[in-house]
């Protein structure tokens, strides 16, 4: 079944702790295990970060849009489809009004430079199986989605 949840959030540094509650209710229903939750919680809560960071100058009084929404068909739409080839997971797009992102910007630092920081782009990467970032004249968007990878039982 698919579903979506749409939160308005400040750019406050402490609606982080909100939005990892729901975003690990959110993974938890969709059928992700406890890692797998804690990774997407890691990468939602970078991206938001680096919003608040980078987008809005650390401004607390801004305004950060997130759609969380569960991907694939209603399961019991296609009876012929076996389960492991159903396209399911999650999507999270962020909207912001904030500063743009330059394509050389939104590249991690390289992993040799070890120092404490700057790893943000690289965790979402690997976490999410997809990650795109456009820049716009009505808001930034920023869309990660994580594909749910079920087992043949």
């Amino acid at each position: 079944m698919a579903f979506s949840l749409k939160l308005e959030l400040p750019s406050h540094p402490q609606v982080l702790s909100i939005v990892r509650s729901a975003v690990q209710q959110f993974a938890i229903v969709v059928g992700f295990n406890e890692e797998e939750c804690r990774s997407i919680i890691l990468a939602v809560d970078e991206a938001l970060a680096n919003i608040i960071r980078h987008a809005y100058d650390n401004r607390y009084d801004q305004t950060i849009e997130l759609t969380c929404r569960r991907l694939g068909p209603d399961l019991g739409t296609d009876p012929g489809k076996p389960l492991e080839e159903v396209c399911d997971g999650l999507e999270f797009i962020f909207v912001d009004h904030g500063r743009s992102a330059t394509p050389a910007q939104m590249k991690g630092r390289d992993l040799d430079d070890v120092r404490p920081g700057g790893l943000g782009i690289h965790l979402i990467s690997q976490i999410m199986n997809q990650v795109c970032y456009e820049p716009g004249e009505n808001g930034n968007q920023l869309r990660l989605i994580k594909l749910l990878n079920r087992k043949k039982q």
